[in-house]
């Protein structure tokens, strides 16, 4: 049977301290009293290595069985099997038993970022300032991009009801101004020749006929023959004056304007239906705005609109929105709204580009800075700074946004101050202690 023995570094090995199995006349005080001295020595070490640091003067010590547990007050997520400071806030750690500061879900936590606490004395020295959260007065100002059009409701295409052929042009080009009821072609038509043929008979059958007779009838019918391919009452008075049909047919404007389209040469033929010239007015004129999709909701009818024409100097012109598109731009995300404009003499001219400026008043909203507000991209934060010196983040809800003001729906109440002034210092410091904190769970 082998020997065997348990040997301790430091230690020289001596035949009395062997372990022998074989009885011996030795006493067996005497003969385990080596191996016995050197386990006691053992176990003072061990005991003395495992025996926990004595609390600091007058930290509360947990009670009961099992190791005490110490958390901070301000971030229940950070624990510690002593006492000491939490290195997030440099706030006391308290016992397990006193969780009254430490309530079931803790204080409200904003992902990446915790409470951090900065004496007056920092404060001043980092330069922090801040605003309360209070009612203002806000309003703000919609830019827009804006294009001068033709107003769609004077204009109008010149297309005969009947076909023939042009045997003169009063109006021959693109452009050239037009009154109303000044005439813009003579053509040639047999359908229109021989329905003038046939007023003409009827117009003197009624003149001779005995009073009461169809004669009067006809003659009605004739007459809204011509009315229907739009001979006017200058022509059919013509006609009746000369007592015989006429050649040509007089086509004159509708309203004053200018010629918009010619699609006709003298001598040319055309078919019923056919545009030969289009007419529009300048005055008064459309102005058409491309409102972003943010604005587009901020618009309403009877707003107040200042143009501005680059071209045209420094006049403003103002008017008001008369109309609002109820659909939007798929591909631009851009949504229309139209302002009318008197233009007389003809200065602003279709296709010229406008500056747009829309005043809109939100009235009294509950409000904070804009620089009080940090935009990630996904959520929007705010650092409110409480009686005990600690800044405390929150996601923020906003509303309408101005230049300086920004409205707020949720988060804040009334009354609490946010920083406004170092505040991306303030946000590094609670980023960098939220990832300290978060490099373990409990911290020993």
């Amino acid at each position: 049977m082998k020997t065997s023995r348990i040997c301790f570094p430091g230690w020289r090995s001596t035949a009395a301290d062997r372990f022998d199995p074989q009885p011996s006349s030795v006493a067996p005080h005497r003969r385990y009293r080596g191996q016995i001295a050197l386990l006691a020595l053992a176990l003072l070490v061990i005991g003395g290595c495992a025996k926990p640091e004595h609390s600091p003067e007058g930290e509360t010590q947990a009670t009961g069985g099992g190791q005490p547990k110490f958390f901070c007050p301000m971030h229940p997520t950070y624990t510690s099997s002593r006492p000491g400071d939490c290195p997030i806030c440099n706030m006391k750690l308290v016992p397990a038993q006193e969780g009254q500061a430490a309530p079931a879900g803790g204080e409200e936590h904003v992902a990446g970022r915790v409470t951090v606490m900065l004496t007056p004395e920092k404060q001043q020295l980092i330069g922090l300032r801040t605003t309360p959260v209070a009612l203002h007065e806000l309003s703000f100002t919609v830019h827009a991009s804006a294009l001068v059009q033709h107003d769609e409701t004077r204009y109008a295409v010149v297309a005969p009801r009947f076909g023939g052929w042009v045997r003169q042009l009063y109006v021959s080009y693109t452009g050239a101004p037009v009154q109303q009821g000044a005439p813009l072609l003579s053509v040639y038509s047999p359908e229109v020749r021989a329905a003038e043929n046939d007023y003409l008979i009827a117009w003197r059958q009624a003149k001779h006929a005995v009073p009461g007779a169809d004669a009067d009838a006809l003659l009605e019918i004739a007459r809204q023959k011509l009315r229907l391919w739009e001979i006017g009452e200058p022509e059919i008075k013509a006609l009746e004056e000369r007592g015989q049909v006429s050649d040509t047919v007089l086509v004159r404007a509708p309203f004053t304007g200018h010629v918009l389209q010619r699609n006709v040469t003298e001598g040319q033929a055309f078919q019923a239906g056919e545009t030969l010239l289009a007419v529009a007015v300048l005055d008064p004129i459309w102005v058409r705005l491309s409102l972003a999709e943010s604005d587009f909701v901020h618009v309403q009818l009877h707003q107040k609109v200042w143009l501005e024409f680059p071209h045209l100097g420094p006049r403003t012109y103002e008017g008001r929105i008369t109309f609002i598109s109820p659909h939007m731009d798929s591909q631009t995300r851009r949504g229309e709204a139209r302002v009318e404009l008197p233009n007389p003499g003809g200065v602003l001219r279709p296709d010229m580009w406008a500056q747009a400026e829309i005043e809109v008043e939100l009235g009294e909203r509950l409000a904070v800075p804009a620089s009080a507000v940090l935009d990630t991209g996904t959520r929007t934060l705010a650092f409110v700074l409480r009686e005990d010196d600690h800044l405390e983040p929150r996601e923020v809800q906003i509303g309408s946004r101005t230049d300086n003001w920004w409205e707020v729906t949720g988060g804040l109440e009334a009354g609490e101050q946010v920083v406004t002034r170092a505040l991306f210092l303030v946000d590094a410091e609670s980023q960098l202690k939220a990832a300290i904190a978060g490099m373990g769970g409990e911290h020993p």
